[in-house]
């Protein structure tokens, strides 16, 4: 429907996106968009460039005679978008035809102080994050940590944006990084006060991630691991045991998708890179976890029974043709980008995107969480076959000790904690049993 203008700070339109976004206002007025499509739903758009969702309603009986009320829904922007905010308006409205009045129930919330964010968290942790997110255990131990000791006391209502810049710069402290996750976290949970209808306002709306997180130092948190390892699945096909295996392993993705069936001792739990292809061009054995050697089993079209686990279709462990090792990884890293898109707009919509990563952050990923392991650097860098670690010079040059016994740990450490968070919240019912260690296939 064509826009109609009454005066130059109000008009009658259907609103949608395209009209807000284009919408601005003149002359130090604040300019009023009324729908034609909801009665009293509205959006004002002040001379800041600030826009805002409202319902205008008279309340009670009073008809045309009582004296018209206010309500605001929200700012225009995640999680408000003109249908969100027209449903909402819907809502309200609903209210006030039972005899309601949503800003006089709204001022007494407030006055007696409403809801607190502790208890509000609590809720969000059982009924939102439970539900709906593979590693919640993430975002649960965020919000107790720090958002609860910043101001769980107080009520949702009062939190504002200098509450919140102040909670992100105290865990900017720690790292920019751990600021940019937890700012997520806290705009998750503060979208889903929104939906309850705790609050109209995100206070984290128009805050940026406070550290910039530079392609060498991207490394992705259990929630983004979990979300990662269920996209590949979900794309199927080579690239599920791949990436699988690309976490669980921590090695080059090349060395991974050229993988050969004679490089691999299902006995000995063992996978032998030759020299040829690896990058400092010495030969680097991996140990295997349970969880490792399960996956290259069910990879293998032709499993033998007495352990061997060699494929009579093909030497390469990953191929479409079976002469060659698989090819395409950049078209599946987009795949595997689009199945997270979907599973995010089908279950938080609201969210910001996926952070960008690639396929060696994977491995940054694996060797960082075992550092937090406790796993010891030279220990860590004989797991990735780096040419130069934390042993350098003349100790180099003597210490030509392998410490597989320590990788294997290290490899094992590391497995379990990648089950632990997949077992967490991935299906149960996907749990498969190999030498009595349970993991997720």
């Amino acid at each position: 429907m064509e826009a109609t203008f009454f005066r130059e700070s109000l008009m009658l339109a259907k609103i949608s996106k395209r009209t807000v976004d284009a919408a601005i206002s003149s002359d130090d007025q604040d300019l009023w968009i009324w729908d034609t499509e909801v009665k009293g739903f509205g959006v004002r758009i002040r001379v800041s460039g600030r826009k805002v969702y409202v319902v205008e309603y008279r309340p009670g009986g009073g008809g045309r005679k009582a004296p018209k009320r206010r309500f605001t829904i929200g700012q225009h922007g995640s999680p408000w978008t003109p249908n969100s905010a027209r449903d909402e308006a819907k809502r309200i409205l609903g209210l006030v035809k039972e005899g309601r009045d949503p800003s006089v129930e709204r001022t007494t919330a407030r006055e007696r102080g409403g809801d607190s964010v502790a208890e509000l968290v609590s809720l969000f942790i059982d009924k939102y994050a439970k539900v709906r997110q593979r590693s919640w255990r993430e975002t649960e131990r965020v919000l107790l940590r720090d958002v609860i000791p910043s101001f769980g006391s107080k009520s949702i209502e009062v939190i504002n944006r200098r509450d919140v810049v102040r909670l992100l710069d105290d865990v900017g402290e720690r790292g920019p990084i751990m600021a940019n996750r937890t700012l997520s976290y806290v705009r998750r949970f503060f979208n889903w006060c929104i939906e309850r209808g705790y609050i109209s306002d995100n206070p984290c709306h128009g805050i940026k991630p406070p550290g910039e997180i530079k392609s060498r130092e991207r490394v992705l948190d259990d929630v983004e691991l979990v979300t990662v390892w269920g996209a590949a699945e979900s794309v199927g096909g080579n690239w599920a045991p791949l990436v699988k295996l690309l976490i669980l392993t921590a090695q080059r993705r090349s060395e991974v998708a050229e993988m050969r069936w004679s490089e691999i001792d299902f006995e000995e739990k063992t996978w032998t890179i030759p020299g040829e292809r690896t990058k400092n061009k010495r030969t680097h054995q991996v140990p295997l976890t349970n969880s490792a050697i399960a996956i290259l089993q069910a990879v293998n079209s032709v499993f033998i029974e007495d352990g061997t686990g060699r494929s009579s279709e093909s030497p390469f462990v990953f191929t479409t043709t079976g002469t060659t090792p698989v090819s395409g990884l950049s078209k599946a890293k987009k795949a595997i980008d689009r199945a997270i898109d979907l599973d995010q707009k089908n279950t938080n919509p609201s969210d910001e995107a996926f952070p960008h990563w690639t396929f060696h952050d994977l491995r940054r990923t694996a060797t960082t969480g075992m550092a937090r392991l406790g796993i010891h650097p030279h220990v860590a860098d004989a797991v990735l076959n780096h040419k130069e670690g934390t042993i350098q010079g003349v100790a180099a040059i003597y210490n030509r000790y392998a410490y597989m016994d320590e990788r294997r740990r290290a490899m094992e450490a590391w497995g379990d904690y990648v089950s632990r968070v997949l077992n967490d919240d991935v299906l149960s019912t996907n749990i498969v049993d190999i030498n009595g260690a349970s993991f997720v296939r």
